[in-house]
């Protein structure tokens, strides 16, 4: 049986694909494989940003970045209003009586039978001529007047009583109070009464009749 120039067998191939053998085609790279591949690339990607993220940013890893420095507090600025003028001031006027006039009166209803000196028809319980009176009373017993120096503005104190008249210097006079001091006499006179002590000792109680205090 003749086998040709080879041997008798032949080419290899063919005698394989005489026998029902079908090569299989090359298949390459599998499509799984490929997209695990770029699934890979890209979380490579993304984790090397992050990391490049973090070592770029301020303050590194911890990203306690320094801040800009607090400014000292300051105290607000006072602002002064500067006037061009002096603000006003009040202006209280005085008015005193010209020497030798006789003070205000706050009371004209002098007693009857009395003026701004004292008793008109008693000379003993009247003040000087042109002296005015502060204070004029009549009690049970007796009479009186208080008046004022318009030289010096002292009180003096002239009363009577059974007829026999008494001058006293420099009597302590407060509103509807006096007192008068007489050696160791002392008359003690206000709107109720007079009382008269001496040496402590009080020695009459007059009430008054009539009484004015200018």
């Amino acid at each position: 049986m003749s086998q040709g120039g080879d041997g008798g067998w032949g080419d290899p191939g063919a005698q394989w694909q005489g026998r029902g053998y079908r090569q299989e085609p090359d298949r390459g790279t599998s499509p799984v494989l490929v997209a695990m591949i770029v699934l890979l690339a890209v979380l490579v990607l993304v984790l090397v940003g992050a990391i490049a993220y973090l070592l770029l940013r301020p303050g590194g890893f911890s990203g306690d970045a320094p801040g800009p420095a607090s400014a000292p507090l300051r105290p607000a600025p006072v602002t002064e209003t500067a006037y061009s003028t002096p603000p006003e001031r009040e202006t209280v006027t005085v008015t005193r009586p010209a020497p030798g006039a006789a003070p205000p009166q706050r009371n004209a209803g002098y007693p009857a039978g009395a003026d701004g000196s004292g008793w008109i028809s008693d000379r003993q319980a009247r003040c000087n001529a042109g002296d005015p009176a502060a204070m004029i009373g009549r009690t049970t017993q007796s009479a009186f007047a208080i008046c004022v120096n318009p030289d010096n503005g002292r009180y003096y104190y002239r009363g009577s009583s059974g007829g026999a008249g008494v001058e006293v210097d420099d009597p302590v006079v407060a509103g509807d109070y006096a007192s008068v001091s007489n050696n160791d006499v002392v008359y003690s006179i206000d709107p109720g009464g007079m009382l008269i002590y001496q040496g402590g000792v009080l020695i009459s109680d007059q009430p008054m009749v009539d009484f004015w205090a200018g």
